[in-house]
């Protein structure tokens, strides 16, 4: 992986102590590695001149041996910011752990009640609180998406409660209060509610138009709202969004955030059809994103460009790249994620002709998404489970997964359009003319309908 380094300027901010504490314990944690050519920048940031005269002056440090005056005022001034970060890091530790002391009591109780306390109780009034509410909200959108929503409504009740003096101020208060609502709207997206998702950004937009408000939370709620806009298939804007936020995270030396901005970036380009741009910038993003501190994100960054691989008809590629990322999946845990292992799994096998082990694969999938009743899911997976009966010729099965899946969407009410695809499947199903190209030309409307209910189906002719 590619070594990054803070930028000259922002480690200047961080020796005068101008950056905020998270991005001041990372540096810190950064230069106690022993990066020698940190070192040196933050020594020639000390070279004796007015800074060194106005320590001294202001009893920051003793009169010292001028022949050895870059280095002892260097030593001297970062053992100092050293000192203020470890201590602002012991008072901001006590407070998250209060904040989620009162994150698990609020948890604990029935949904009303959860919304009473956080709009009228003082002692849930709490910005570390509202802090754990938009992290765990962001955790949740992994695994169960309404659980995400939930939380995330909890943390925009918090954040609208508190006041400036809660926050150090004002752009701190519109800063977490930005965050809040930004995080709300990803959660509506991560679960299809588009028009919810909408009006939740416009809220965290608002803020951004104050102009009181941190420069990295700006480019987070940009880098949120991108994804909204990526969803929609409004790439041009989405594109727009995403070089702002870029922009900012260079300027701050924010390495792995910008490593997740190319990885939306490469969403983008694989929407547009551009696959070898897609996979360029997925790899880009992964030399950027620290797989320890961002395991999930380096996951499905991976996880896309096995897909990409696989897509573009490099298989033997794609397998082994899944071969060395299965671990992290396996670390991972959770039931999604390993559903979407065994997915990438079906395919790069059905793309390397091992059919019988891509119906297993897929017939599991289809059954496990189905247990968590994310019939979306389980329907494309019908779909591909489908494709390897086509494949093998066994027109009485894709006849019965057809039918299945329609009976589905019909009973839960799934968008007309969606069920218009579903239903030219299996009509073609019922009359044995089902042939693969329909199957993909069905399955890749469904993913774009999802996030983008305006669609039309068109059968291919």
């Amino acid at each position: 992986m590619t070594e990054i380094h803070p930028t000259s300027e922002t480690l200047e901010h961080f020796v005068l102590g101008q950056l905020p504490a998270l991005e001041m314990r990372e540096i810190a944690r950064h230069l106690l590695t022993g990066c020698l050519r940190c070192q040196e920048v933050m020594a020639g940031l000390w070279e004796p001149g007015d800074e060194l005269e106005d320590l001294l002056a202001a009893g920051e440090i003793e009169a010292i041996d001028m022949e050895d005056g870059v280095r002892d005022a260097y030593d001297e001034v970062l053992d100092r910011v050293f000192f203020k970060v470890v201590a602002a890091e012991a008072v901001i530790d006590e407070q998250r752990a209060a904040g989620r002391k009162l994150f698990g009591e609020l948890m604990q109780l029935p949904p009303a009640r959860r919304h009473l306390l956080a709009c009228n109780s003082n002692r849930f009034k709490d910005r570390m609180l509202c802090e754990c509410l938009i992290h765990e909200g962001h955790e949740a959108g992994f695994d169960d998406p309404q659980r995400a929503i939930d939380i995330a409504q909890l943390g925009t009740l918090v954040a609208d409660r508190l006041e400036a003096e809660d926050c150090d101020g004002e752009e701190g208060l519109n800063s977490l209060r930005a965050r809040a609502w930004a995080q709300l709207g990803n959660a509506f997206r991560v679960s299809f509610q588009l028009a919810s998702a909408e009006r939740a950004f416009a809220v965290a937009e608002s803020l951004l138009d104050e102009g009181c408000i941190a420069l990295l939370d700006k480019a987070r709620v940009l880098d949120l709202l991108a994804s909204l806009r990526i969803g929609q298939r409004r790439f041009a804007e989405a594109h727009q969004l995403l070089d702002r936020a870029a922009f900012i995270y260079r300027k701050l030396g924010q390495w792995n955030l910008l490593g997740r901005m190319l990885l939306q970036k490469a969403v983008v380009c694989g929407e547009a059809g551009d696959g070898e741009g897609e996979m360029t910038l997925l790899r880009r993003g992964l030399d950027l994103i620290d797989p320890q501190a961002d395991p999930r994100v380096f996951l499905m960054a991976r996880h896309n460009l096995i897909n990409a691989l696989h897509e573009s008809g490099r298989s033997r590629e794609a397998f082994a790249l899944l071969f060395h990322t299965r671990p992290l999946y396996l670390k991972a845990g959770d039931r999604v994620s390993l559903l979407r292992l065994r997915w990438l799994e079906g395919l790069v096998a059905f793309g390397l002709q091992r059919i019988e082990q891509a119906e297993v694969a897929f017939r599991e999938v289809r059954e496990g998404f189905g247990e968590l009743d994310l019939d979306y899911d389980a329907a494309l997976a019908s779909l591909d489970l489908a494709g390897v009966y086509i494949a093998q010729g066994r027109t009485h099965d894709v006849r019965r997964i057809a039918e299945e899946t329609l009976a589905v969407f019909q009973a839960r009410n799934t968008h007309q359009e969606a069920m218009a695809a579903l239903l030219v499947f299996s009509d073609a199903a019922r009359l044995d003319r089902a042939e693969l190209e329909l199957v993909r030309e069905v399955s890749g409307f469904l993913k774009r309908v999802r996030s983008n209910p305006d669609l039309r189906f068109s059968a291919p002719s």
